[in-house]
């Protein structure tokens, strides 16, 4: 049995999955490893580069896109390893990245491990965050933002405004990189397949904690993350599934009441971002600047708002 079984979902970025591959081959040295790349029915021939290239690699080809927790999950109904890491495809492994984690997993023994993460300048990329509270909501957005960062809390209260400097325990992180192990696997299972993309990684990371592990954030671990290469081609389509995935995560885990009044919330806080970028767009004008991008946001959130309206946007129980 292999030391832990990367699992790598792609859709349409055949040249970032390739580089992804590479940096997984070149930078994991001290584990044994099997690599499974699942393909959603990639029009690039991202499959096609992964059987010529990187035949060593355990491909499923779907002939649709089955979504991204479905498609991990396919994956882990097939791995057998000591450990699972699921690894997005637009993510380049740095320094011994992936042995570095294994080494504190076989340690310390959590339930999760996660690392920095940088955008392609090497900049911090912020991943890191509480679970939901309904009245921190009100405070934890771009609303607030440059208010919350002049307090300099560091992470006390609200750990997405927490500069990622030091190992500790948190509750949930983005899902570009994540491992756990095979205890866990027993234990709390794969992903929830009802997430087609996005929220899957926080209902997993819910799981595990009320299971009585913890996840750790190692500081001094880095992978890059280009981010949201798949989901950025259809903004407008998944800026709608972002509300789908995290409105099952509030029916699934939280009081009934929370649901109904976090919808009410983001439909005031969506009247105002489309008062916001209409104004914006207005001054823009009148300067003889190009309001394009304040047009695109009005047009998304219009979008949202249309469907949080329509009969279909009812999310059942959990």
């Amino acid at each position: 049995m292999v030391d832990v079984a990367i699992v790598i979902v792609s859709w349409n970025t055949k040249d970032l999955l390739r580089k992804c591959l590479r940096s997984v081959i070149d930078e994991t040295k001290k584990y044994s490893y099997d690599i499974w790349v699942v393909d959603n029915n990639s029009p690039d021939n991202s499959a096609g580069m992964v059987r010529e290239e990187f035949p060593e690699v355990k491909l499923i080809a779907n002939t649709t896109n089955n979504g991204f927790a479905p498609a991990n999950n396919q994956a882990l109904r097939e791995a057998k390893a000591k450990n699972y890491l699921l690894l997005n495809p637009d993510t380049v492994v740095l320094s011994g990245a992936i042995d570095k984690m294994l080494d504190y997993m076989n340690e310390h023994h959590p339930g999760i491990v996660t690392c920095k993460l940088l955008n392609d300048d090497l900049t911090l990329q912020k991943s890191a965050n509480n679970f939901f509270s309904f009245w921190g909501s009100f405070i934890e957005n771009r609303f607030f933002a440059d208010i919350l960062k002049s307090l300099n809390l560091s992470g006390k209260h609200f750990m997405s405004y927490w500069d990622h400097s030091t190992t500790r325990q948190i509750d949930w992180a983005f899902g570009a990189v994540l491992l756990f192990s095979d205890e866990v696997y027993e234990k709390v299972g794969i992903l929830d397949d009802r997430y087609y993309i996005y929220a899957e990684e926080m209902d997993f990371y819910m799981r595990v904690k009320n299971a009585g592990y913890k996840a750790i954030f190692l500081a001094d671990v880095e992978i890059i993350h280009y981010g949201k290469s798949s989901s950025r081609q259809r903004r407008g389509e998944m800026f709608i599934q972002n509300y789908k995935s995290f409105y099952l995560f509030l029916r699934k885990h939280y009081p009934a009441y929370v649901y109904p009044a976090y919808r009410l919330r983001t439909l005031i806080y969506m009247l105002l971002w489309i008062a916001y970028f209409s104004f914006k767009s207005a001054i823009k004008k009148t300067q003889g600047k190009s309001a394009e991008e304040e047009q695109s946001n009005i047009q998304i959130y219009k979008m949202a708002l249309q469907w949080h309206v329509s009969p279909n946007s009812k999310i059942p129980n959990g």
